[in-house]
């Protein structure tokens, strides 16, 4: 019941700020993926193929999943300039954009694992 009404009253309140839901996920994935080329524009110097491979496919790319899928790239490509751990803290900032865009079973999950 709770979901439903905050499911009404988002959709009452994108009615009256006249933007509709369509209008805000091509604004988050606009916003996506200028973090990612943000991300990106720094290891142009280190990886120029890899760069420019990448630069295409994020630029290129016409639905948020597509989006979704460069992440693994993206992540390479920082962590082969500054090590997993620098990547994945860029990488989770990134992929917690994604929230509610993708399927909830995409995300990664929120349980931390021993290792």
């Amino acid at each position: 019941m709770r979901n439903s009404i905050s499911s009404f009253v988002s959709t009452f309140s994108d009615m009256l700020s006249g933007h509709s839901p369509a209008e805000k996920a091509c604004a988050r994935q606009e916003e996506i993926r200028t973090a990612m080329l943000a991300a990106l524009s720094e290891i142009e110097s280190t990886h120029p193929g890899d760069f420019s491979k990448s630069l295409v496919t994020i630029t290129q790319a016409n639905d948020v999943q597509s989006l979704w899928y460069a992440r693994s790239e993206l992540l390479r490509l920082i962590a082969d300039r500054d090590g997993e751990k620098a990547a994945r803290a860029i990488l989770d900032t990134i992929t917690n954009m994604f929230d509610g865009l993708v399927p909830k079973n995409q995300m990664p999950s929120k349980k931390k694992t021993n290792r």
